[in-house]
């Protein structure tokens, strides 16, 4: 008789919106093998079903994600080798982060709870961060030895600024939700009793949004990241112009007009 496979990810979809749930509680959400498979999978489908039109990642219990389970290093007794490890980073991690930033649809990290290491990079990888006060953000690679991954070093000097990312990469000291969102890292704080209700009010609007003009939103920001003004602009240009010959922008314009008739 088969066994049946534990989900370590929850997917659901309601309302346009694609929920992505870490789901191994009991071990704050930590990455193991068969997690890196699931979630590949869910945020493969999420970014290719047209009923989906927002994502949220977020975590079962107290953890959002505390990072890869490093017990699975230690496999049998013996260390995974040095070529396992930049293997998983490029062939399993480095898919999955990309197509979190580069997808077409608003990706929302929903961290009810620490989001360390890899956990970290998955929620920098995302659109909009919402957190409960109790989160933070660790990068604990130095705690092990190892140096930072995930995107983190590219991605969180962008957010936070060079000093801040090295001291938390030198230090493995944890950045608090309300230091986070001081610094612009976090969108907005929430209180747990109101937090599930928030992201999902922000999930259903963004939902509601014309997805085409969000995904040019996207593509110019993550195009400006690596280019100069002029080149901003002129991408800015092209993206405008596909959207200026959309049906999103003829229902905009039509729906502005008939508001200020109305006024």
């Amino acid at each position: 008789m088969a066994t049946e496979v534990e989900q370590h990810i929850k997917v659901d979809v309601e309302g346009g919106v694609g929920w992505i749930r870490f789901n191994r509680p009991e071990k704050m959400n930590a990455i193991g093998t068969l997690t890196r498979k699931q979630l590949g999978d869910a945020i493969k489908q999420a970014e290719k079903d047209d009923a989906v039109r927002v994502v949220v990642l977020t975590g079962s219990g107290r953890a959002f994600c505390s990072g890869a389970d490093v017990t699975e290093m230690v496999g049998d007794g013996q260390m995974r080798t040095p070529e396992d490890v930049g293997n998983v980073l490029r062939n399993e991690y480095m898919p999955m982060l990309t197509r979190l930033r580069t997808m077409p649809k608003p990706v929302i990290a929903a961290m009810n709870g620490p989001a360390v290491g890899i956990g970290a990079s998955y929620a920098l990888a995302c659109d909009i961060r919402i957190a409960v006060p109790e989160a933070y953000l660790l990068e604990a690679f130095i705690n092990i030895g190892l140096a930072p991954d995930g995107g983190v070093s590219w991605l969180l000097p962008r957010l936070v600024g060079t000093g801040v990312a090295y001291e938390m990469f030198f230090t493995g000291k944890p950045l608090s939700a309300t230091d986070a969102h001081r610094l612009g890292v976090i969108n907005r704080v929430v209180p747990q009793e109101r937090f599930e209700e928030e992201v999902r009010e922000l999930a259903t609007q963004l939902a509601a949004q014309p997805p085409k003009a969000m995904a040019a939103a996207k593509r110019a920001v993550n195009h400006a990241l690596e280019s100069s003004y002029e080149e901003a602009l002129e991408f800015e240009s092209y993206l405008q112009e596909a959207q200026a010959a959309s049906q999103e922008f003829v229902d905009g314009v039509q729906a502005f007009l008939a508001r200020r008739a109305k006024k």
